[in-house]
C-alpha cells in the first residue's frame, strides 16, 4: 500500500512490541505521528484488556482496541469494552469432553476483568488467577476466551486436534509456537478480522483503505481483510504463504518505520 491509509491495525507481541515485551520507541513515536495525521489506529491483540500495561504511553490518544482475538472491542482508555462476543458455556463443555484424554488437557478461562485456571494450567503467579475446575470457571460467564494447553503435543499438533473437535462451534488459533502446545479459542466466527470488519463498518471506510501488521496465525483473518497486509520478518512460517508484504523485525521498530512512509 503506497497511499496513506485511513486506518492501520497492528498486533502487539512480535509486531508492535519490541524487546522485553515493551513498545519499540520508534513505534510509539510513529503511532503518535499517524494519529496526528488523522489515520485511525487500531490495536488488535490476543491479550486480554487487563494485560495492556505496555500501552500506557498511548492511553492519551486512546486508540481503538480489539482484545482477546476479537472477542472484545472498545477503546484503550475506556474501563470496559463496548462490544463482547462471548463463548457459550455448553460449547466449552462439549469441546473439553471430546478432546482425547491422553492429551491431559488443562485450561485457562478469560473473563472481562479477570481469569481462571483449571487442571494444572501453567501460569505466572503474579497474574493471580481464580483456581477451580473447568465446570466452576465456565459457570462464571461471560467467557471471553478459552485457552487450552497440553504437554503431550506441540502447538501446531494441538491446533489441528482442537480445530477438528471444535467444528463450527468455535474459532481456534494460536499466537505462539512451542513444544508444549497452547491454543486460543473464541466463539464461532470471532477473530481479529471479524472484529476489524465491525470497526471498519462503524467508521464508514472500506477494507481496501486499511493496512494491518501481524506475525502469527491469529492475525491471518485481519491481514486477509485489508488492502495493505504486512507480516514481520520473524513471523510464523505459515504467514509467508499468503503473499503479504514482509517488513523487518519487531525488535528493530519495523512497524514504525513503515508507518512513517505514510507521512512522507
Amino acid at each position: 500500500m503506497s497511499m496513506k491509509p485511513a486506518l492501520v491495525a497492528t498486533d502487539l507481541d512480535g509486531t508492535f512490541l519490541g524487546e522485553g515485551g515493551l513498545p519499540h520507541p520508534g513505534n510509539l513515536e510513529a503511532a503518535r505521528q499517524i494519529h496526528d495525521a488523522g489515520i485511525e489506529l487500531v490495536i488488535a491483540t490476543g491479550r486480554p484488556r487487563r494485560n495492556l500495561a505496555p500501552l500506557d504511553g498511548l492511553r492519551d490518544i486512546n486508540p481503538i482496541l480489539i482484545a482477546s482475538n476479537g472477542a472484545s472491542i472498545g477503546r484503550l482508555a475506556s474501563p470496559r469494552p463496548e462490544i463482547i462476543h462471548p463463548i457459550a458455556p455448553a460449547v466449552v463443555h462439549r469441546l473439553a469432553g471430546e478432546l482425547p484424554t491422553d492429551l491431559e488437557m488443562s485450561y485457562g478461562v478469560e473473563f472481562e476483568e479477570d481469569w481462571g485456571v483449571a487442571d494444572d494450567f501453567p501460569y505466572i503467579p503474579d497474574r493471580k488467577p481464580i483456581i477451580g475446575t473447568l465446570e466452576e470457571l465456565v459457570a462464571r460467564e461471560p467467557i471471553i476466551k478459552l485457552i487450552a494447553h497440553t504437554r503431550r503435543a506441540n502447538t501446531e499438533e494441538l491446533a489441528e486436534v482442537v480445530t477438528a473437535a471444535a467444528g463450527e462451534d468455535l474459532t481456534v488459533t494460536f499466537s505462539w509456537s512451542a513444544e508444549h502446545g497452547t491454543v486460543e479459542i473464541s466463539a464461532a466466527g470471532v477473530s481479529k478480522g471479524t472484529a476489524l470488519s465491525e470497526v471498519i463498518a462503524d467508521l464508514g471506510i472500506t477494507p481496501a483503505e486499511c493496512a494491518a501488521f501481524g506475525d502469527m496465525p491469529n492475525d491471518l483473518e485481519m491481514l486477509r481483510l485489508v488492502g495493505g497486509p504486512h507480516v514481520m520478518a520473524g513471523s510464523h512460517p505459515t504467514m509467508f504463504e499468503h503473499g503479504f508484504t514482509v517488513i523487518g523485525h519487531h525488535h528493530e521498530g519495523a512497524v514504525g518505520d513503515l508507518w512513517r512512509t505514510y507521512l512522507a
